[in-house]
């Protein structure tokens, strides 16, 4: 099994826990996706059907909400990304119940409600509201001992950019000094300089 898909396959058996354990059952499976986003984002729900079939047939469901996790993220403890895909879980029941539970980014007292009823911890601060989330002690244990997410399937993550390696600097000037008087000037490699007053050539300091 491919690394992609071995992640892919461990978040889908993770959500699949959690939402029995915390959801009743009641969150149909979204497409789960792990690609870049915003750079300080650990993962998105979509708000709309994201994903849709090639060939839509009568009788199935045809389309599909979205949940990511940031790949440049999973450099992160496994119960952290448990907690992340939680976090978006709460965003998708509460889409399912029509309940707005942001204003912008701004995570408000709804979704606080809803995330601290399944475990989340939530913490406020000024741009995302109560958008900071963690395990509290009951499903930190549930992901410890009951979860036991796979590290094999969280051993990669994206860096977010190639560190191009500095090169350096190639002097462009140099100094130049008379023997006698110690005049000193600055001009490019090579050059021919003489001192005025002294008649003689100025000699170039490496």
């Amino acid at each position: 099994m491919n690394t992609i898909v071995k992640t892919t396959t461990e978040l889908y058996r993770v959500f699949d826990m959690l939402n029995a354990r915390y959801y009743d059952g009641h969150l149909p499976h979204p497409m789960i996706t792990i690609q870049k986003s915003r750079a300080n984002s650990l993962g998105h729900f979509t708000l709309y059907k994201a994903w849709k079939k090639t060939e839509e047939k009568d009788g199935e469901e045809n389309s599909l909400y979205e949940i990511n996790i940031n790949p440049v993220n999973l450099n992160r403890p496994a119960s952290g990304i448990v907690s992340t895909l939680h976090h978006e879980m709460v965003h998708y029941l509460n889409k399912l119940n029509d309940v707005k539970d942001c204003n912008g980014q701004k995570h408000n007292k709804k979704f606080k409600a809803l995330a601290e009823s399944v475990g989340l911890i939530c913490e406020k601060s000024d741009k995302y509201g109560w958008g900071f989330t963690s395990p509290d002690a009951e499903l930190l244990s549930f992901i410890e001992e009951s979860i036991k997410p796979d590290p094999e399937a969280f051993e990669y993550f994206r860096v977010s950019s190639a560190k191009k390696e500095a090169k350096p600097r190639e002097k462009k000037t140099f100094e130049y000094r008379c023997p006698k008087c110690g005049l000193a000037v600055k001009a490019k490699i090579n050059k021919a300089i003489k001192c005025g007053s002294c008649n003689v050539d100025l000699i170039m300091e490496k």
